[in-house]
């Protein structure tokens, strides 16, 4: 197989700094002891007074609710759905049959303000929710549940694009339709292969480890190996992300790639990051109402010496992406070419 062969295989195939204030993550979990246990989703509470900027009361009729559970603010503004995420500390049984809840706040939507009146119910995220509408300050970060891919950091902007500075949750896979796998080996380092190249003759692995993380910052950093066919020297690239969370709508990706070792016509790669050419790339993730995403920014490619760029809206379902995109290696070209110009590539890959 020659290294054209592999690079038309990979991009065709393939379509086969402001911080807001620190939060704490919410992590979504359930006792082993209630595992079994069966929640009314029709269950609320409403929400009787505030005890302090981070606890307030609520009282339910329903007697499903247990200390600890993470369970969801939905605003009674119409259209405004969940707004936060509350952690049950307290639970009294009043002589009138109803509960008292006290619940202490982990996370709020920064664009509503929580009310006396507004509901409490149990949160399942397991897959599309209409009320839950998209926003920077509830994407789930971390859970022992099973959680839509909807809400969950994206990992990949695609294969034209690369990797944000996330890591897959730990025993997780994301595989694309052109048959790269990877797999959260722990919670901070995932690594990865292409699986066709492999048993083409072009052996490669990489892996990507968590260096730092906040609520509003993240950085990672990764090596990627390639064995070009028909070539002597293989590559290997060192990559260096940082995430950045900018608004209530609106993460910042920004990726360093540098070549450690190349390869003859490495130039000829440009159009796939991290494989033989060293290069810097900054750029934006608009998240929607319902939580698909649009992509764009401009890189640099240090052999080329060129600005590139991209806009690509992704599509999000439980487990499935699906991403359509405009490209460039070269902006100042008006060449349809992956090689030094434009292309149009469309991405696809599972995350579960």
């Amino acid at each position: 197989m020659t290294f054209h062969a592999l690079l038309i295989f990979l991009l065709w195939a393939a379509p086969a700094l402001a911080s807001v204030d620190e939060e704490v993550p919410v992590v979504l979990r359930e006792p082993a002891s209630v595992d079994t246990r069966v929640f009314r989703p029709e269950a609320r509470a409403r929400v009787e007074s505030f005890i302090d900027s981070k606890t307030l009361r609520a009282i339910s009729t329903y007697n499903d609710w247990f200390i600890g559970e993470v369970i969801s603010l939905e605003s009674q503004t119409p259209g405004a759905g969940i707004i936060g995420f509350l952690e049950v500390t307290g639970i009294e049984n009043k002589q009138d049959g109803t509960y008292e809840l006290t619940c202490q706040l982990l996370r709020q939507s920064r664009l509503s303000f929580i009310q006396v009146g507004d509901q409490l119910m149990h949160l399942d995220l397991s897959s599309t929710n209409e009320r839950y509408k998209g926003t920077t300050d509830l994407i789930v970060k971390e859970s022992n549940k099973d959680i839509s891919a909807k809400y969950k950091p994206l990992f990949t902007q695609g294969v034209a694009v690369g990797e944000t500075a996330q890591t897959l949750w730990e025993d997780e896979y994301l595989v694309t339709w052109f048959g790269q796998v990877n797999y959260g080996l722990k919670s901070w380092l995932t690594v990865n292969t292409v699986v066709p190249a492999d048993f083409l003759g072009a052996m490669n692995a990489g892996a990507k480890a968590l260096i730092y993380e906040s609520y509003s910052n993240i950085f990672a950093m990764g090596l990627n190996f390639a064995k070009i066919p028909n070539q002597t020297r293989s590559t290997l690239n060192l990559n260096i992300h940082w995430d950045s969370i900018s608004s209530e709508s609106v993460v910042s990706h920004t990726l360093l790639s540098m070549a450690l070792f190349s390869f003859e016509d490495a130039e000829d790669t440009t159009a796939i990051k991290s494989l033989g050419t060293s290069s810097f790339q900054t750029g934006y993730e608009f998240i929607l109402d319902n939580w698909d995403r649009v992509l764009l920014g401009p890189s640099y490619n240090f052999e080329k010496k060129a600005v590139g760029g991209y806009l690509t809206y992704l599509k999000i379902w439980d487990k499935f992406h699906l991403s359509f995109s405009l490209n460039a290696t070269d902006v100042a070209s008006l060449k349809f070419s992956p090689v030094d110009g434009y292309y149009l590539l469309f991405d696809a890959y599972w995350r579960f």
